[in-house]
């Protein structure tokens, strides 16, 4: 008998349809699964590139985390640092104020010392001066180092000065080994946990030396140096200005006295009589309570009170009588001749006006503009009663000189026509104090400062 043949189903996946409607379930089965296996293999290579972009973004991430982190540090620092150097150019503007006031006080090395110590946070520390061409160092200020300034420095500290000036530099010293080259310190006060050490130049002749030790907080660092090195510079600065201010109010004085005695030479009987009105009227002006200012001007406006008389012939000038009414005229003008040439320098403007209106009268009936009362410059009121005092007690070519009884009654007579009442009691007060008197042998009015050079004494009152 015949085998019977089984019939063989075309494979899945063959594109054929079965006839055999299960098979045809299983073939479209297959097909969908096959479809979502291929949607699956999609959706795990883009869940891996998902993945993959994810971990570069996390990197990106830690990565600008990091450099965020690293310029917020360095923006921080440099916060710091900013406020740092803020905090020491507040202390070093304010110690330079002090300095300055120093320097008419004379005690400037101590404040410069103290400056340096400021602004580094040093603890302690020495100036030492060293006039090279002497090879004498001196101590003229120390903090927190016993014995100094009286006794002379130590070899220590003159082997540490010397070492700066040889090497020209400035010396850092934050560890133990970094003085082992120098003599043993004879003080206990000398022993520096650190410090620094820097030449600071005041003048050309003259060289200082500063140490700052002991740092409140952490080691010397360049910052300290340049601290350091800045005192010096302004210090300098400030000595050499105040050093300028002298010799130019000097010369300025020069011309005051030269002018001063240019009237005397031309008048002999007016020999001592601007000396003595400039000191009478210096010691008014006190009593007055006028400020350093006004009495400067009061004392040099007195001193040069006449010195338009350069103007006047000799003739006039020296006449033995009455004048006639255009003499008169001529003499009167030396106050606006005296104007004139006080008033092209620059110092002298102030007192340029005191000698334009010290013949003006307290009732109005002066000259050369006619003021009445206060339009009359306190200054030009008082000169105008030393001026009359001093020419009634003295002898000139019209007059013998007056007792000192008569012209102080002269004064008291004027008093309110001719003169201020008050600046008249306060002459009177003066002229009968014994303490009024020249103290000494010239005839120097001991004005002090020019009225335009009073700044410079300010400032010990306006920094």
């Amino acid at each position: 008998m015949a085998k019977a043949r089984r019939s063989e189903a075309p494979p899945f996946g063959n594109g054929s349809v079965p006839d055999d409607p299960v098979l045809r379930e299983l073939a479209d089965v297959e097909a969908r699964y096959l479809e979502r296996l291929s949607g699956w293999e999609q959706e795990r290579a883009e869940l891996e590139r998902t993945r993959n972009r994810l971990t570069e973004l996390r990197t990106e991430n830690e990565r600008l985390t990091e450099s965020i982190g690293t310029v917020e540090a360095r923006l921080r620092e440099e916060r710091e640092a900013a406020e740092r150097h803020q905090r020491r150019a507040e202390q070093l503007a304010e110690c330079l104020k002090e300095i300055h006031r120093a320097l008419f006080e004379g005690d400037v090395y101590e404040l410069i010392l103290r400056t340096c110590l400021s602004i580094t946070g040093a603890t302690r520390g020495v100036y030492v001066t060293w006039r090279r061409e002497r090879e004498t160092p001196r101590v003229r200020a120390a903090v927190g180092v016993s014995g100094y300034p009286e006794s002379p420095p130590s070899e220590f500290l003159r082997a540490l000065c010397r070492k700066v000036l040889d090497e020209n530099r400035t010396l850092v010293c934050n560890q133990e080994g970094d003085l082992g080259d120098l003599p043993e310190p004879e003080r206990d006060t000398e022993r520096f946990r650190n410090c620094v050490v820097a030449p600071v130049v005041l003048l050309r002749n003259f060289d200082g030396i500063v140490i700052a030790a002991d740092k409140r907080d952490g080691e010397f660092d360049d910052e300290d140096i340049e601290a350091v090195l800045a005192v010096g510079d302004q210090a300098a600065v400030a000595v050499q200005n105040l050093h300028l201010e002298r010799q130019l109010q000097h010369a300025y004085i020069s011309t005051v006295t030269m002018l001063a005695d240019a009237v005397e030479a031309k008048d002999p009987y007016t020999h001592g009589h601007c000396e003595m009105a400039s000191r009478y009227a210096r010691l008014v002006a006190e009593r007055l309570g006028l400020s350093d200012y006004d009495r400067s001007v009061v004392c040099y406006a007195a001193l040069l009170h006449d010195v338009g008389k350069i103007g006047v012939s000799d003739g006039v000038l020296n006449k033995p009588g009455p004048l006639l009414p255009e003499e008169r005229e001529l003499m009167r003008a030396h106050v606006r001749v005296g104007y004139e040439l006080l008033n092209h320098v620059p110092a002298l403007h102030s007192i340029a006006d005191v000698v334009l209106h010290h013949h003006e009268w307290y009732d109005g009936s002066g000259y050369p503009d006619g003021l009445k009362g206060d339009e009359i410059p306190m200054a030009a009121r008082i000169v105008a009663a030393v001026d009359a005092y001093c020419a009634m007690v003295t002898r000139r070519s019209y007059k013998e000189a007056y007792s000192v009884e008569h012209a102080q009654a002269e004064l008291k007579r004027c008093a309110g026509s001719q003169f201020d009442p008050r600046v008249v009691e306060t002459l009177l007060a003066v002229l009968t104090d014994p303490n009024s008197e020249d103290q000494d042998e010239d005839w120097d009015a001991e004005c002090g400062v020019l009225p335009g050079f009073t700044h410079v004494k300010e400032l010990q009152e306006t920094l």
